[in-house]
């Protein structure tokens, strides 16, 4: 079995655009990976407020209700008088 050798004719380009190519590849995953991290960052910051509308839309439902139940005692106390 011969010995894998690599011949002079060649040329010096393929070597270069496979360092290139490597650099580039270097470079998008660099890209991606960044990218991920900003998602990660902005689902943080989307997370909180989505948990701050959800408290203040509890408290306006718990008002709501209160509401409700004072307008139906008001109800049976007008109709009472009558």
């Amino acid at each position: 079995m011969e010995d894998w050798h690599l011949s002079r004719n060649v040329p010096i380009t393929l070597f270069l655009l496979l360092a290139v190519q490597a650099v580039t590849v270097t470079g998008a995953f660099t890209e991606v990976e960044v990218g991920v991290e900003q998602n990660a960052k902005d689902i943080d910051d989307i997370s909180s407020i989505v948990m701050g509308l959800d408290t203040r839309q509890r408290d306006h439902e718990v008002r709501l209700a209160r509401m409700d139940e004072n307008i139906i005692h008001i109800r049976e106390l007008l109709e009472s008088k009558q």
